[in-house]
């Protein structure tokens, strides 16, 4: 495809975010959407990721946003005319904390309240729910069952398909080199095939958000680190379906994954990095919380495994925000490893902004005024 000259808006970073957008762009009518991509369609971390998708936040808007895309997913097929493998098979948190009982107390009440199903319930219930759970140092469990996992990719590329058919533009294996501005607009991106002039553009690039921010001279507070997921052979060790247990002392999860399991130490690299490959060394600490929470994993073999880079953000929670002092630049960053399953929302809310000037959401504590607030 020869690249456009020109654009309404250009988003940067063809992830799950960037897709959605473009996707929600040309359901609201506009047809002028390019999106630049470094690599592939989903080749980031949208295609690192367990795919997760849960209620259990304590933002409203974030448990809004989940609501939402739970919603989605379920008619996913129908509005999307492809599966995804939307499965609700729930998420299982094991608290062993007093401290981190109260904080889940807090956020279960809030999401009740928007008519999420979440349960407070008994370590024994959690056991009856997997059996051969180890849970002698739980006090209590958190049952989401309207929680479940879906195929990243199946996902990105039904959006960027859908996109391509209202109209937008996707541009692969095309690297953004630079911001062009004017004074103190954002008027376009600069790539080694040229200039693509614009009157927005949207900074969805995920771990590469803070090397584009740059650009424009604009410090975007994501901190990418690295994270691992190690993936067994089928055995029998487990039934299935087992729902997505989270240790919340050791930070270590896993679920079902086709007979076999999917599980992370739920490790966070020591350093910032803007490329991830597998550190086997990670494999030991993988294996040595996986045993201690579910004994029968010690039977099973690791099959694969990658890494992938979760963009963090100094309170966990994302940002969609227009860049300070930087006019025509949106950004659309740092979901912690959440952007796939708010995708849909976020997707929304972005095109709304950028079509009618407003949002349909509250989505102010995700706004970047948030941190200069913690900062005074």
């Amino acid at each position: 495809m020869a690249l456009p000259r020109a654009a309404e808006v250009v988003i940067v970073g063809a992830g799950a975010l960037g897709c959605s957008i473009a996707y929600q762009l040309t359901r609201r009518g506009m047809r002028d959407v390019v999106v630049v991509e470094r690599e592939a369609i989903g080749s980031g971390s949208t295609s690192k990721a367990a795919g997760g998708i849960r209620v259990q936040f304590g933002l409203k808007v974030e448990v809004e946003f989940s609501l939402r895309g739970i919603a989605f997913f379920k008619r996913f097929d129908d509005e999307m005319g492809v599966p995804c493998d939307f499965r609700q098979e729930g998420y299982l948190f094991l608290v062993t904390d007093e401290a981190d009982l109260a904080r889940f107390r807090r956020n279960v009440a809030l999401q009740t309240s928007l008519g999420a199903d979440v349960r407070i319930i008994a370590p024994d219930d959690a056991r009856a729910m997997v059996p051969g759970l180890r849970t002698d140092d739980v006090i209590a469990a958190v049952w989401g069952p309207m929680d479940g996992y879906a195929s990243p990719n199946d996902v990105v590329q039904a959006y960027a398909s859908r996109a391509r058919a209202g109209g937008a533009k996707i541009v692969e294996g095309t690297p953004v080199t630079g911001l062009a501005r004017t004074g103190d607009r954002v008027t376009g991106v600069l790539t080694p095939e040229g200039p693509i002039e614009a009157r927005v553009v949207v900074n969805a690039a995920g771990p590469q958000a803070p090397l584009v921010g740059r650009m424009a001279g604009v410090e975007v507070p994501v901190d990418p680190r690295r994270r691992h997921i190690f993936v067994t052979g089928q055995f029998d060790g487990v039934r299935h379906p087992m729902p997505l247990v989270t240790d919340r002392g050791s930070g270590f999860y896993c679920r079902s994954e086709q007979g076999a399991v999917l599980m992370s130490a739920g490790d966070i690299g020591g350093t910032t990095e803007y490329t991830a490959s597998v550190d086997w060394g990670m494999l030991e600490p993988t294996v040595r919380k996986a045993v201690r929470r579910l004994p029968a994993l010690e039977h099973a073999e690791i099959h694969h495994a990658w890494a992938g880079l979760r963009p963090l953000t100094p309170d966990d929670h994302g940002i969609l925000d227009w860049a300070p002092g930087v006019e025509g630049l949106f950004l659309a960053a740092g979901f912690c490893g959440h952007g796939f399953q708010h995708s849909f929302a976020a997707g929304e809310e972005v095109a709304d902004l950028l079509t009618t000037g407003k949002s349909g959401t509250d989505i102010s504590d995700l706004s970047l005024a948030r941190f200069a607030k913690k900062a005074s």
